[in-house]
């Protein structure tokens, strides 16, 4: 009696059992959210357009004007006026060196000058000419009374005397920033080391590479955008004033690039984003965002009377935000903006009308 119960009673639990795991496997078979929504996707009619061609790449800031400064002579630096940082206007003394001895050669040069010129105004009289008029004699007996009261040899050592002492200065040779000045005053000048170098940051230049394809879309004039890696928040834009006539062994080409710099923000130096934009001329332009990869391909899904359609595109240009298709799709083509991520070929969706 008690082996007939449990016969019953396992017999009845095998039951439950079984029962049990075929509801649990159903439950789990179904999909998640269990309803099958149809997807709601905004779209674009593409036409051809222009499309706005961009070449990105990196440079460096140069100043256009760069030069570094040396003293003509030696000597003790007497005077330093402008340090480093400075802004001076052409033609301003940077720098002075101890210049009394050029000082006294300058006033002897001078007396002997006075000297000649005071024998050859005699020798004037002399020969029948007027006081101090050189033209009332001929010009050859001019010349021979020059020569006999050395007149052009104390003329000579003035000038020489002149510029020994120009040289004791130190001028800025255009309007700009005084940059590695190292030295101190009372320290000897030195004639293979320079003084300091002197930058005119008022215009910039940037020397960048593109790639020899990418060489018909880049000529003499034509504007740039520059933005500096040291400031989020500035852009400038620029020219092309030279193209070099030269591939190099990499397949690519130097193009320069000038700057205007008013604020001096730009230092010599520092690392650019490059951007040359040209427009090319019908094109069939989508967003980037109407383009999804699928088995490393790009695709793009056009919308037809309520179905997803997949179609295989190629792509001629790109830039920050849109894409230029070559092959694969057609003007008038209704493309899926979004909601593209996992549809399929022949996938129903819906057209979102919010604006």
């Amino acid at each position: 009696m008690q082996t007939t119960f449990l016969t019953y009673f396992n017999f009845y639990f095998s039951l439950f059992l079984f029962f049990s795991c075929q509801k649990s496997e159903k439950t789990n078979n179904l999909p998640i959210g269990s309803s099958h929504k149809v997807p709601v996707v905004k779209i674009q009619q593409i036409q051809s357009k222009p499309f706005l061609l961009q070449l990105q790449t990196n440079g460096i800031t140069k100043a256009q004007q760069q030069t570094q400064l040396f003293f003509k002579q030696t000597g003790e630096i007497n005077r330093i006026n402008f340090p480093n940082t400075s802004v001076v206007s052409a033609g301003r003394i940077i720098a002075e060196l101890d210049n009394r001895k050029e000082k006294l050669l300058v006033l002897q040069a001078q007396d002997q000058f006075k000297k000649a010129s005071f024998i050859l105004n005699k020798l004037l009289i002399e020969y029948g000419g007027k006081d101090l008029d050189t033209l009332s004699i001929p010009s050859r007996v001019l010349e021979n009374i020059k020569i006999q009261s050395a007149y052009y040899e104390a003329r000579t050592a003035l000038r020489h005397a002149q510029v020994q002492y120009e040289n004791t200065f130190l001028k800025a040779p255009y309007t700009g920033v005084i940059t590695n000045l190292k030295t101190k005053e009372h320290n000897q000048a030195s004639l293979s080391e320079p003084f300091c170098t002197l930058i005119n940051n008022s215009i910039m230049a940037i020397e960048a590479f593109i790639l020899e394809s990418e060489l018909s879309y880049v000529q003499i004039g034509q504007s740039v955008k520059i933005k500096p890696l040291a400031y989020k928040d500035k852009n400038y834009i620029g020219k092309v004033y030279e193209i070099n006539p030269q591939v190099n062994q990499q397949g690519l080409v130097s193009i320069k690039i000038r700057i205007q710099n008013p604020n001096k923000y730009l230092f010599d130096g520092m690392n650019a984003h490059i951007v040359i934009e040209k427009s090319l001329s019908n094109q069939l332009v989508i967003p980037k965002s109407a383009i999804v990869e699928r088995s490393g391909r790009k695709v793009v899904f056009t919308y037809e009377k309520g179905l997803a359609k997949w179609h295989y595109v190629s792509i001629s240009h790109e830039n920050e935000t849109h894409m230029a298709i070559s092959e694969g799709l057609n003007a008038g083509n209704w493309i899926i903006l979004d909601g593209n991520l996992n549809l399929g070929h022949d996938a129903k969706v819906e057209i979102n009308k919010d604006k």
